[in-house]
Order: structure tokens, then sequence, then C-alpha cells
């Protein structure tokens, strides 16, 4: 059985499906899992902090939004931890600290891959620098995509439009022609109002039925 769809495929009642050419896959809880919560517990131990002060320190003020506009590199970072939070650790330990909380979710790295052989396929991620090298040594799919569009290498961040569009011209696709697939609902909400294709990711058996009604993998 095939699971790409080589022909135009027709929706219920016999609407074409539209032609999927670029597909843009979010990082943080679809191609790799990681708990929030916990994170800023294994954070706040380190700096003998309680987890709610530094999930106010990171996400609450603005710190969290530049980190991600890549406005301050991981060098900047440690000396923001050691100066605020009073981290004792050295560089090294502090990019284990910042960086070593993910797991591979196997399911969607796998249609990633067999996606590639069929179409064009990015990762569209609110990332910063010391996340995505760290990515890039432990994961294999960062190699696999034939691009990604990342919010501290363009100083732009989702749900931002205008990153989306970036995304677009970067894929020489039109919005019509994109899929884009994260966990956040605001997320896919503002790339659906730009015109692509979105869905929020939940479970893969879900994602993978949103892609056969796109006729993007083959429904037998």
């Amino acid at each position: 059985m095939s699971l790409f769809g080589r022909a135009p495929r027709k929706r219920a009642g016999g609407e074409e499906a539209p032609h999927i050419k670029a597909i843009f896959f979010d990082i943080g809880n679809v191609l790799l899992r990681f708990n929030a919560r916990q994170v800023l517990r294994r954070i706040a131990a380190a700096v003998g902090r309680h987890p709610v002060r530094v999930g106010q320190y990171l996400w609450k003020s603005d710190i969290g939004e530049r980190i991600e506009l890549g406005e301050i590199d991981g060098r900047a970072l440690y000396g923001l931890f050691q100066e605020e939070l009073n981290y004792s650790g050295d560089y090294r330990e502090f990019c284990k600290l910042w960086c070593d909380h993910f797991t591979l979710h196997r399911g969607t790295a796998a249609l990633l891959k067999m996606l590639t052989r069929t179409h064009r396929v990015y990762l569209l991620s609110n990332t910063n620098a010391l996340h995505y090298d760290f990515i890039r040594e432990h994961y294999v799919f960062p190699s696999q995509v034939h691009g990604a569009v990342l919010s501290h290498e363009l100083h732009l961040r989702k749900p931002d439009a205008r990153i989306y569009k970036a995304a677009l011209r970067i894929a020489g696709v039109r919005a019509d022609e994109a899929l884009f697939i994260d966990d956040l609902a605001e997320n896919v909400e503002a790339a659906q109002r730009v015109g692509m294709h979105a869905v929020q990711f939940t479970r893969l058996p879900s994602l993978v039925r949103h892609m056969k009604a796109l006729g993007i993998l083959d429904g037998r």
C-alpha cells in the first residue's frame, strides 16, 4: 500500500483536494516533546528559586521573546542567569541545563522523513541558537528537511504574520499550496489568516487523517 497519493484526490462530495507543495513543521511538542513545567523545575532547582519565579522571569517579562528573536545569544543568556538568578554553574553546564530536555516524537519524525520524498518540507519554529544547535547535534531531522525558518535567525516570531510570509517566500509556494503544523492554536490560526492550510498537532493519527483529507497521504 502506497502512503503517498500521486494524482489529485477528491474530497468527500467530489471536491478536489488542494495541491500541497510545501509542509512546515513546528519543532517543540510536534517533533520533539518537552514539558515546560518540568523544564522550569529543573532550572529553578539549579538556581535555588521557585519555579513560578523562574517562569515569571523567562516568560512573563519580555526576555523569553527577546531570546526567540535572537536579541540575546547563549553567552548573554548565561550572563543574565548569573547576574539575575545567581546561577553558579559554568557555561557548559548551563548549556546542558538549557537544552537537554527534549524527547523525540518518533512518529512525527518518521512522517517528516517520508514526506521529504514527495514534498518540500521545512521547519518553522520559535527557537533560539542554543536550542537549535543542540537539536542539530542530537537529532537527524534538521538534516532531512529542505530548509528551516527560525525565529532567532529572521528576528520574527510566530504568530507574527511576517514569519509565515517569509516561510512561503523561502519555499517558493503560495499560501494555499502550504500546510503548517503546530501545537499552539494561536500559531495555527495566524497561519490560516495568511491563507495557509494549518492544523493544530495533538496526536499523530489525527494529523495523518488531516493529511489524507488534503490529498498529501494516500487515504486507501
